[in-house]
């Protein structure tokens, strides 16, 4: 079942920007983390409402403590490169 259609555009850095229609239907609010993978020949996005289904995702056996500020440190490092 299709409950919001949107083509979004990637850009150079193979970014794309989630639609608000998108974000509202899936309950997605700034700061929230999603899950994107491939089933088929489809991308699929998530919302994660676990922050430890979130670590585990990223990498099995990843500390929690303190996750979104050090994934938050290492962002703003690689921005400076």
């Amino acid at each position: 079942m299709v409950i919001c259609l949107s083509i979004v555009k990637v850009t150079r850095k193979r970014q794309v920007t989630l639609p608000k229609e998108v974000c509202d239907a899936l309950d997605i609010d700034v700061g929230d983390y999603v899950k994107v993978y491939v089933e088929g020949n489809r991308a699929v996005v998530e919302k994660v409402l676990d922050i430890e289904k979130l670590a585990g995702i990223l990498n099995p056996g990843y500390r929690v403590r303190c996750l979104a500020e050090e994934l938050d440190r290492e962002r703003r490092l690689g921005e400076r490169g």
